[in-house]
């Protein structure tokens, strides 16, 4: 499909019949189109507007990376918004997931997206390409939506085993910082995986897009899949918090333990401290008159001391 860079957006155009790519609308012929578009302009959603009869307000909703999914059904097109993860290796973002619309009058097919859907298996992407129905393409794009977060998830899944490797060995607060922002991405995909089922099941309730009928199995069987992903997602959440908690309890260990370490140093630097702090007294005191003072003060200290040290040592204190 001839595309524009994707970097500053890209309005694809092909015929779903013969698989005939056009660069613009004014050259498409009147026959069933699929148009996907990727990084949104405003130019390329006034001309499917103007082209397609489709309110431009409606349009303009998919660019709001708040919006949530839904299933809107006006008289001349269907609108159906989901919400598809981001690429969660750039640490830098503001947001988890981002909308993705689906567009169609139940002949002609418009996906408007705001960045590349994150994928694993390339290979059904590029099946979306293959579909010569408007139908078969909506059930194509649901398989893309819902195994992106099956990409997304599996990349979760590595990051947790990590995480919990290095928990178990050492772990340092820098370390974590992209395990906290893991946290919340598991929980934003969690709840955009549940909108995205309201979806689903709704389109299941309906049945009819546009002039299409839709197959219920086919949907059934996506539904299975998009329940596999929600149920994979609360229990990757469910294994952050365990590992989350578990670094809690090593570092509360490790501080009772540097703790009572100080507390026993504390103990055997005391008596030398007292001592030292007697003989430095202004006043009278035992063996200030001899020449080895000095030596018999530090010999008693030692003493005194070294037992300490060794019943510390056996006790695992110091």
């Amino acid at each position: 499909m001839s595309s524009d860079n994707v970097e500053n957006g890209s309005f694809s155009i092909m015929a779903l019949e013969s698989g005939i790519v056009y660069t613009t609308l004014e050259e498409a012929p009147d026959e069933p189109l699929l148009i996907e578009i990727i990084g949104i302009r405003p130019d390329d959603l006034a001309k499917i507007s103007k082209h397609f009869e489709i309110d431009l307000e409606d349009l303009q909703d998919v660019q709001d990376l708040d919006e949530r999914p839904r299933l809107q059904i006006e008289d001349h097109y269907t609108m159906m918004v989901f919400r598809v993860p981001v690429d969660i290796r750039e640490q830098e973002r503001e947001y988890s997931t981002n909308p993705i619309g689906i567009f169609t009058n139940g002949r002609d097919i418009i996906v408007i997206q705001n960045d590349v859907v994150p994928l694993r298996r390339k290979r059904l992407r590029k099946k979306v390409q293959f579909g010569t129905t408007p139908s078969e393409v909506i059930y194509r794009w649901l398989e893309v939506i819902i195994h992106s977060f099956e990409h997304t998830l599996d990349l979760i899944e590595e990051t947790i085993n990590k995480t919990e490797e290095d928990i178990m060995s050492d772990i340092y607060p820098s370390q974590l910082e992209w395990f906290f922002q893991l946290s919340r991405d598991a929980i934003f995909i969690e709840t955009s995986l549940k909108a995205n089922m309201k979806v689903l099941r709704r389109l299941m309730r309906f049945n009819v897009v546009g002039r299409m009928i839709l197959d219920e199995d086919r949907l059934e069987e996506l539904e299975v899949d998009l329940q596999q992903q929600v149920e994979l997602s609360a229990i990757y959440r469910e294994l952050i918090a365990n590992a989350m908690s578990a670094y809690d309890s090593i570092v509360s260990h490790n501080l009772n333990r540097v703790i009572k370490t100080l507390t026993s140093i504390s103990l055997l630097v005391t008596v030398p401290t007292l001592i030292a702090s007697i003989y430095g007294m202004n006043v009278g005191l035992p063996f200030q008159e001899e020449t080895l003072a000095f030596v018999f003060v530090i010999f008693i200290s030692l003493c005194i001391t070294l037992p300490m040290l060794v019943i510390l040592r056996k006790k695992g204190l110091v």
